[in-house]
């Protein structure tokens, strides 16, 4: 069963008050996916509403509260500002953990340290919203990326299995943008680096290749709550499927696109399944 370690946020999207975060988006699209998962996230309206999953999610609470962020929309981009914050407590998170091989690990903002993360993916194969990671908060409560933090994430993941860091774009430095083979071998953890509409840019550690994903065009909408849903398709065809990265990707991107409809389901495996030949994937060696 896959294993998912969440935040779990309130935003404040204009006048409109809504549940957010990893853990929401992550876990409603695995229900769509028809699997089992275990949630883990703290106690909030997130893991009150995944319960009604229950054919689907398991939902264990690891903390209390959740982070609450002030979200604000202009031309398709967005800008936060945290209002409160959350953390899980690692040792609870621990003791159901042992019998997990596979684990997805989204935070939004200081959830987890580096270290707990480093205890928590140690020998399992593990797939990394570098986001939380990466955030800080400046100017009091104005929340923006340091991409660099990706390079000291990736001294705590030496003793995983194997490592998939996903990522927009400004949550990467943008050498690794320009040569995705490079930061993979020097983080020793394959990358997934999304470009909003723009192609998906995709290197594994020891491979030779770099693999460019086309999405989907024509949709527009809201960008909240892509990312979370792009993670959640990619683990589950990457992890309980069996399917290549570049694959995995693939579908990713499809069913993170028809997030964009916003519309429940966002997507159905029926539309994953027929759509999967109008993405595009090639390859290329440096």
């Amino acid at each position: 069963m896959l294993t998912v370690i969440a935040g779990s946020t309130v935003d404040y999207v204009g006048s409109n008050i809504q549940v957010g975060g990893p853990a929401y988006y992550i876990g409603t699209a695995l229900a769509h996916l028809d699997g089992r998962a275990r949630i883990a996230t703290t106690r909030s309206r997130a893991s009150s509403i995944l319960r009604k999953y229950f054919n689907h999610i398991d939902v264990i609470e690891v903390g209390v509260g959740e982070t609450v962020f002030n979200i604000q929309i202009s031309d398709g981009s967005r800008s936060l500002q945290v209002l409160r914050s959350a953390r899980m407590s690692l040792p609870k998170i621990l003791d159901f953990l042992e019998s997990s091989g596979y684990i997805v690990i989204s935070t939004t903002l200081d959830e987890l340290s580096f270290a707990e993360l480093e205890k928590l993916v140690e020998e399992r194969l593990a797939v990394i919203d570098v986001q939380g990671f990466v955030r800080v908060v400046v100017n009091g409560n104005q929340v923006t990326t340091a991409p660099k933090r990706v390079f000291e994430l990736g001294k705590y993941l030496g003793n995983s299995v194997r490592s998939v860091l996903r990522g927009e774009r400004c949550e990467f430095p943008e050498e690794c943008w320009v040569d995705p083979l490079w930061c993979a071998e020097n983080l020793r953890a394959d990358v997934v680096i999304t470009d909003g509409e723009g192609p998906i840019r995709v290197a594994r550690h020891g491979d030779r290749y770099v693999y460019e994903v086309r999405p989907l065009a024509g949709l527009y909408g809201r960008p909240i709550g892509l990312g979370d849903v792009f993670t959640a398709v990619l683990s589950h065809y990457l992890l309980n499927v069996g399917e290549p990265l570049p694959e995995a990707v693939a579908v990713a991107s499809i069913a993170a696109s028809l997030k964009l409809r916003d519309r429940h389901p966002w997507f159905t495996l029926h539309e994953l399944a027929v759509l999967r030949d109008k993405v595009l994937i090639t390859r290329t060696r440096p």
